[in-house]
């Protein structure tokens, strides 16, 4: 009896217990159903229900105070002849709502009329309609933040009705960036609001609504209590009392108000220097633990000290970055800001900044960054340094703090020399930046050589003129052969960092001149570290393609569709490359080296005139080899400032003329006299030599349009053409660009170094063409962001083992999403640092909507939930190039970089999808082919995702992750099959040949 007794009990109290709950939101209808409404709006994809008035608030009300949905209304379709019935539902819908008009204040008007309200409590403390719907009703349900009478008294303060709220909130900018802010709150936080009506209702009247909706992400009450960014977790008592109070009182000091008056902080916190305190507030709180705790200062001993720090931090951080106007563009950011900055900053564990740590290195790096001290540098001080230049400034400087860090990383026990030269390059950065990357994509672990090539690369920049372009191109071409040898595994890191070091010390005359020097690096140095040909040209072809692939052991044998194929990525690339260099039609190298030689040899004194007359005779041999190209066609692929190149053919029977006639005569000096115009001739051809080696290396498919054309690589523009000298040296080494200019041949523009990156787009591949292409919805730069994350792409970095490690892990990460409970929602969301907005979204999708549950997670999340360490993956990542200052790839999560987002002008959406690449490698694995397959197929595959993949806005990453992913398996192997016509898949009885 006892136990139906306590049976009876325990039912009596849940329902007691769920009346006593304030619902913290509520199901409604969207006005017409979601389709037509965001067909109204013009918002396509339509957005998820979960998300709906997140995405939808965001999307009116991103930018522009004055783009009312009044004004939406007009255009699509409100007006009489609407383009069709839908439309004119909703627009009747709204009308009803609004008392048959649209106010023309841009607030939402009501006649006080309104329908039955429905509501019922549900799980998760969310009132939703009862079931009384049918189907297709209940699909255009989605959750409102608080309830509709919450909203008819504290932000309205007229009744609306259940039916009115989607309509109502989203005709007024203010009552819909109240919502988009309360959208991301947590339940409790919600359940606070509910409680203190009126400060909605203050932070509408006092301006603060645009910061609200920004920055509300991080905020937190519990318990009465604001739980302010880095304090410790509420549940756990023990370790909260200790960290409190390091974490609370920093920011009682800039807030100017107890976190204990949870209502009064938050007035100050959104109100506060219009809304920029709070967005240092939600910067901070999305930063991962370590970078957190630099910001805070947790890693200083002294807490007034600390205090201090974080009051000039805060002052920094307000009063910087001007050119964002919070109000009227909430959901924009400055470039290269606070949330970049702090974001940029490489930390240890505790929260201490990464060597080179000391201000008095800094100091001398950054103009006007502060004293020579030995202390560290700390948030306030990194922000007063940064915050303080203009746009570009802040690039560099970031680029530089970025560069200087990972250098250090890599030198290991730097002497004081190695800190010297570090310095130097370091400082250095913004004048010779593609040169110093370049020396970090090869593995250069050397100080003493950044230091060396910087001064180096000094000297070479000085000539103008075409002897200038003969130097440069001399340098940066030897330079990258190196770096693209290194990177298809034909020279190991040290090997690489040697030939690099010897490129480096060739001697440069006083007049800028070679002289040769370069042609013995080529034909003693790199030949030495590089395996032999027949010839120089076959070994440079051969190195730069690489072995069969980057496993060890023999190349993989494929079967694929009935054949016999074996995996040879450098065989692959040897073809491509004879075949452009074939188009190029220019000499090969050899010609210039073999002049170099006996032009070195004729001018050394001392040489007998029979050696002489035999050096001749190898030069008139190969004379007729030399065309004959006249000056219009010199013109015609003539960089600007460079010079008129030297009429080759010309100038070698002129020397071989007089060479034979001074042999003759038996005139020793003559003969030396003879040959100095051979020395300048052979330094020109092998600049040109090394140009379109490294311009084949790039330019992609030989039957690309770049071809057509004569060889390109001769209009190759390094800047000589600019009269300021400063910022001519800055073109000849900045990272290199594509100029498609009116009237002007196509050409690059830059430093030969990095030459992959102007040309990324030629990376891609289009396979096929079905109907009519229409503009791409992406922006022109993360157009170029996902075209650069292909050309970064590297085969040889790309096994087999972490393919299936890959596959492993992001099966783990989906198991634990579809088997994920309410309890166990928040532990995953901290797992992938999920931001407010999609926790409550996730919460409301596994109540009604499980089965769509995996959809709102990236792969590169499903990686890390499945236990995927993405810096193991770095390699399948996306390029890092505007996150992270570096042209390497890296594989991050949307939670981990929501700082950076905000910046369409920067591309950095695309650097957080990794979901194609990670998609590739799952259907590889499930085709049983090489993972070294996946730049093939990449190539193709997102070259289809540019041209189709239609987010609703530049920061929708959510549509780009579910679109990289629909790529089928016959797709797939339509990819595929390019590798088996024109790429590394060959059959076994041909791949030898090849």
């Amino acid at each position: 009896m006892k136990r139906v007794f306590a049976c009876l009990t325990i039912v009596a109290v849940f329902p007691l217990h769920l009346a006593a709950a304030t619902a913290v939101s509520e199901d409604v209808p969207v006005p017409g159903g979601r389709a037509a409404f965001t067909r109204m709006l013009g918002i396509d994809p339509i957005p998820d229900r979960g998300p709906f008035m997140y995405d939808v608030t965001r999307l009116l009300f991103d930018n522009d105070p004055q783009r009312s949905p009044e004004r939406l209304a007009l255009r699509f379709g409100f007006a009489k002849d609407a383009r069709g019935a839908s439309d004119n539902r909703i627009a009747n819908d709204i009308r009803r709502a609004n008392n048959g008009r649209f106010a023309t204040d841009g607030r939402f008007a009501t006649d006080g009329r309104s329908a039955t309200d429905g509501r019922s409590a549900t799980d998760g403390r969310s009132a939703s309609l009862s079931g009384e719907r049918s189907r297709a009703t209940a699909d255009d349900l989605v959750p409102v933040p608080l309830t509709v009478d919450f909203w008819s008294d504290h932000v309205f303060h007229r009744k609306v009705s259940r039916d009115e709220l989607v309509a109502a909130i989203v005709s007024d900018r203010q009552a819909a960036l109240l919502c988009h802010g309360l959208a991301s709150l947590d339940d409790e936080t919600l359940q606070f609001f509910s409680e203190h009506g009126s400060l909605l209702s203050r932070l509408a009247e006092r301006l603060a609504a645009p910061a609200f909706a920004a920055f509300s992400s991080t905020l937190r009450v519990h318990a009465n209590r604001v739980v302010a960014p880095g304090a410790p977790r509420p549940a756990d008592r023990a370790v909260a009392q200790v960290e409190r109070d390091d974490v609370s009182p920093l920011w009682e000091a800039v807030v100017a108000e107890k976190v204990t008056r949870p209502e009064r902080f938050i007035q100050q916190l959104f109100e506060a220097n219009e809304g920029r305190l709070a967005y240092l507030y939600d910067v901070i709180g999305q930063l991962d633990p370590g970078r957190r705790a630099f910001a805070l200062g947790l890693w200083m001993p002294n807490a007034a000290v600390r205090v201090e720090r974080f009051k000039a931090l805060t002052s920094a951080g307000v009063n910087s970055f001007r050119e964002w106007h919070v109000r009227t563009m909430p959901f924009a950011r400055a470039s290269y800001d606070v949330g970049m900055t702090l974001a940029r900053i490489e930390v240890d564990e505790s929260g201490a900044p990464a060597a080179p740590a000391a201000r008095g290195f800094w100091s001398r790096v950054l103009p006007g960054s502060g004293s020579d001290e030995d202390r560290p540098i700390d948030a306030a001080w990194l922000l007063e340094s940064i915050g303080s230049a203009d746009v570009r400034q802040r690039s560099e400087r970031l680029d530089q703090l970025a560069f200087g860090q990972r250098v250090a990383r890599i030198v290991a026990a730097p002497t004081d020399r190695d800190r010297a030269d570090m310095l130097y390059a370091v400082r250095m950065f913004p004048r010779f930046r593609m040169l110093l990357l370049t020396l970090e994509r090869i593995g250069v672990a050397n100080a003493a050589v950044y230091g060396a090539a910087v001064r180096q690369a000094a000297r070479v920049s000085v000539p103008e003129g075409h002897r200038g372009f003969v130097a440069l191109a001399q340098l940066q071409g030897g330079l990258a052969l190196v770096a693209r040898a290194a990177a298809v595994h034909s020279l190991d890191a040290s090997k690489a960092e040697a030939v690099v070091s010897r490129l480096i010390a060739a001697p440069l005359g006083e007049d800028g001149r070679y002289a040769g020097a370069v042609a013995r690096w080529v034909r003693e140095d790199l030949a030495n570290g590089i395996a032999p040909a027949a010839d120089m040209e076959t070994a440079i072809i051969n190195a730069i393609s690489g072995p069969s692939s980057g496993e060890r052991g023999s190349s993989a044998r494929v079967s694929w569709e009935g054949g016999q194929y074996r995996l040879d990525l450098g065989a692959a690339e040897r073809q491509r490359l004879r075949r452009v260099r074939e188009k190029q039609e220019t000499l090969p190298i050899d010609v210039g080296l073999t002049i170099a030689a006996a032009a070195r040899q004729l001018v050394s004194d001392g040489t007998p005139l029979a050696e002489a007359q035999g050096v001749v005779g190898r030069l008139t041999a190969m004379a007729d080899g030399v065309p004959r190209r006249s000056r219009d066609d010199e013109s015609d692929n003539l960089a600007p400032g460079a010079g008129m190149p030297a009429a080759q053919h010309e100038v070698l029977r002129k020397g071989i003329d007089e060479l034979t006639k001074a042999i003759r005569s038996k005139d020793g000096k003559r003969v030396v006299r003879a040959a100095e115009p051979l020395v300048d001739l052979a330094d020109e051809m092998l600049a040109y030599s090394l140009l379109s080696i490294a311009y084949a290396a790039e330019v992609g498919d030989p039957d690309g349009a770049v071809l057509l054309a004569d060889d390109v690589s001769r209009r190759h523009d390094f800047g000589f053409g600019v009269r300021d000298s400063d910022i001519r040296l800055r073109t000849a080494w900045s990272p290199p660009r594509q100029e498609v200019i009116p009237n002007v041949p196509w050409h690059v523009t830059g430093s030969l170094l990095g030459l992959d990156i102007a040309l990324a787009p030629l990376a891609l591949r289009r396979i096929s063409v079905d109907g009519v292409l229409e503009a791409p919805r992406l922006t022109a730069p993360e157009r170029e962001s996902f075209a650069l994350s292909v050309s970064l792409m590297n085969p040889f970095a790309l096994l087999d083992r972490d393919r299936d490690a890959i596959v492993d892990a992001i099966a783990r990460g989906t198991r634990r999403v579809e088997t994920l409970t309410d309890q166990a929602l928040e532990s995953l969301a901290d797992d992938i640092s999920m931001e407010g907005w999609r926790r409550r979204a996730m919460r409301w999708t596994l109540v009604h909507e499980r089965d769509r549950l995996v959809s709102m997670l990236s792969l590169g999340e499903l990686l890390v939930l499945g236990g995927g360490r993405p810096n193991d993956f770095a390699a399948w990542g996306m390029a890092a190039a505007a996150s992270y200052g570096c042209f390497c790839t890296r594989v991050m999560t949307p939670g981990r970089s929501a700082a950076l987002m905000g910046r369409p002008q920067l591309g950095l959406v695309a650097s957080v999808v990794s979901d194609l690449n990670l998609h590739v490698a799952m259907m590889l694995r499930r085709l049983a082919l090489p993972a070294a397959l996946a730049r093939v197929v990449v190539s193709g595959a997102m070259q289809d995702f540019i041209d189709t993949v239609k987010p609703t806005d530049p920061g929708d990453w959510l549509t780009l992750a579910r679109a990289a992913r629909t790529a089928t398996r016959e797709r797939i192997e339509d990819y595929v099959a390019v590798a088996t016509a024109a790429g590394p898949l060959m059959p076994v009885n041909t791949s030898q040949q090849r």
